[in-house]
């Protein structure tokens, strides 16, 4: 990696060995104490080495915290005597953060005798990327080649980011997954797909990396935030919704049936969509482990018009494909979950044979550790994600009270077991 500092020197060193059109004596900001809230320039203060002496270009590039600045200057000719001059370069609104100001080896007929302190400027006040909160930044409910981060923008400072798209990085600096700009700007709440780059391989576990927003097209560094990511929904269960609505010309009217399994054929969910005049879109909420599922919706009453679909979504608003509803034989669609987290502490898989020990007797589950070690922490929640009880076990034994009917998730320390429940109430 360069070092700015050694790149200031060695373009100055360099260029006392050429001829020298524009002696640069000082670098202003302007305004001097910047704000976010100003548009800032740059001046460079000096002489020209004659009455023919001019800049022919100048410009800079603002790269995170380092404004590189590339100008050249020409003589045509004329009475070798110093004349004053000021060249100004507009940087723009910046946000808050110190900066540095160096010159590219690109820059030719120029000489920076400005001092070191003169280098470096800073922007006072509130960034507006305090005002954006990243709420999530996890792989795509239905889908291992697509990223979603979740922001919402709180518009204290004004700012919507114009025509943004976000990056993501790995800890080396390489690409993992790039947003085609899509939004005229980041409202109060909003969802962005991040395409994973073709033969990127995305870590599997938890990674250090950096995330960019970059606004104007990919024009503009606007954000960045290094952290930790894990791209697995971070509890037991995650926002799973059964939907169905009318894609077609006319109405849908009538109840239809909807039911999800699981991968082993066992029955996660079931309820009923009704169709009227005034309703064409239903949904269900369950809360579900990654995994494979299978979702079906069948219609009771007789075909009405319009063309009514099923589908899964989360609270995204993103989804799986469409599928039809007919009235004949229907056809189950395979919804792959968080397919990229099955085999992480979130999915379910084969649970380690004989770790754990369920048995039901009468209205009560029996659950045991059979390797003889506490249970410790327990926690049970119901399919749509609601928790029932949480609590400690300091033995390796535990009897719980049935719940009324239904499906259940039992987290017991790094592990999620299915249970149901017939007790009526």
């Amino acid at each position: 990696m360069r070092n700015p500092l050694l790149l200031s020197l060695l373009f100055t060193a360099t260029l006392a060995q050429a001829q020298t059109y524009f002696y640069i004596n000082g670098i202003q900001t302007q305004p001097a104490s910047p704000t976010v809230s100003d548009a800032v320039s740059l001046q460079l203060i000096g002489d020209l080495s004659s009455t023919g002496a001019y800049v022919v270009s100048a410009d800079a590039q603002v790269a995170g915290n380092l404004v590189t600045i590339t100008i050249q200057a020409a003589d045509n000719g004329g009475l070798a005597v110093l004349v004053p001059h000021t060249e100004t370069i507009a940087l723009g609104m910046l946000p808050a953060g110190d900066y540095q100001v160096v010159f590219s080896l690109g820059s030719m007929g120029v000489l920076d005798l400005a001092g070191q302190e003169e280098h470096f400027f800073t922007v006072s006040g509130d960034s507006p990327c305090a005002d954006l909160d990243i709420v999530s930044v996890q792989w795509h409910a239905f889908s291992d080649t697509l990223i979603m981060v979740h922001a919402q923008n709180n518009g204290t400072s004004g700012e919507i980011f114009d025509y943004p798209n976000f990056i993501l990085f790995d800890d080396l600096g390489d690409t993992l997954a790039k947003e085609t700009v899509n939004f005229f700007g980041i409202g109060v709440d909003s969802w962005h797909a991040l395409r994973v780059l073709p033969g990127v391989a995305i870590p599997s576990t938890v990674f250090d990396g950096r995330l960019e927003l970059w606004t104007g097209f990919t024009q503009n560094l606007a954000c960045d935030w290094d952290t930790a990511f894990d791209l697995c929904p971070p509890l037991a269960c995650a926002t799973f919704l059964p939907s169905m609505g009318n894609y077609g010309g006319a109405l849908v009217l009538g109840t239809f049936n909807w039911e999800v399994w699981d991968a082993m054929g066992t029955s996660v969910g079931t309820g009923q969509f009704e169709m009227t005049p005034t309703v064409q879109y239903d949904s269900d909420t369950l809360c579900l482990p990654p995994g494979e599922y299978m979702y079906l919706v069948s219609p009771i009453d007789p075909p009405s018009g319009g063309g009514p679909m099923f589908f899964v979504t989360d609270e995204s608003g993103y989804g799986t494909e469409l599928s039809p509803i007919v009235w004949s034989l229907p056809v189950s669609q395979p919804v792959h979950f968080y397919a990229p987290c099955t085999e992480g502490t979130n999915g379910i898989g084969e649970r380690d044979a004989g770790r754990y020990l369920v048995r039901y007797e009468s209205d009560s589950w029996i659950v045991e550790r059979t390797d003889g070690r506490t249970l410790g922490h327990m926690a049970l929640f119901e399919a749509g994600g609601k928790l029932v009880r949480s609590w400690m076990r300091p033995d390796a034994r535990a009897v719980l009270a049935m719940p009324p009917a239904g499906m259940y998730l039992l987290r017991v320390g790094d592990e999620v077991i299915r249970l149901a429940s017939t007790e009526q109430r």
